[in-house]
């Protein structure tokens, strides 16, 4: 249920985004920023491109009359906006289902020594008191328990 909502917020955020006119709104929601920013780059270098290529002025364009863009523009940055809203949605729907760590980064031999975060489940550097990724903090009423008492003994037993 909770993914449903999650792959129905994140389209309605991209429609919204396409929307207004700022691609990658979908995947901003996601924390995928890189991605995001792509996509946001992606249209708008597009935009000047196919512009700069079939308007003769642009700069005698009026940007709040949307009919004084040729068709030649809007077409390709109408289907770019479309992809992104479908990528953003389709990342959602993938993230819900588990077919992805959320991140792109796979574990390497590096990051096999580490600690299982008991939120996130990311492999984190053991010597922080909190996971790297999520921010919470690593330590369990256990450990809490056995730190007190430790701190407790080191005064006494020096």
């Amino acid at each position: 249920m909770e993914n449903r909502r999650r792959v129905l917020v994140t389209a309605l955020v991209a429609i919204a985004g396409a929307i207004i006119g700022v691609p990658g709104t979908g995947h901003a929601y996601l924390r995928r920023w890189k991605r995001s920013l792509l996509w946001l780059t992606v249209t708008l270098g597009a935009g000047i491109l196919l512009l700069s290529y079939y308007v003769p002025n642009p700069a005698a364009l009026d940007p709040f009359d949307f009919g004084a863009i040729p068709m030649e523009v809007r077409l390709p940055l109408f289907v770019i906006i479309v992809v992104s809203v479908v990528d953003a949605t389709v990342l959602a729907y993938l993230e819900g289902r588990g077919g992805g760590s959320g991140d792109g980064i796979t574990p390497t031999s590096d990051d096999e020594d580490g600690v299982a975060c008991p939120h996130c489940g990311k492999t984190t550097d053991p010597e922080l008191d909190f996971c790297t990724w999520c921010t919470e903090p690593l330590t369990s009423e256990k450990a809490g328990e056995e730190a007190d008492s430790d701190a407790a003994g080191s005064e006494f037993n020096l």
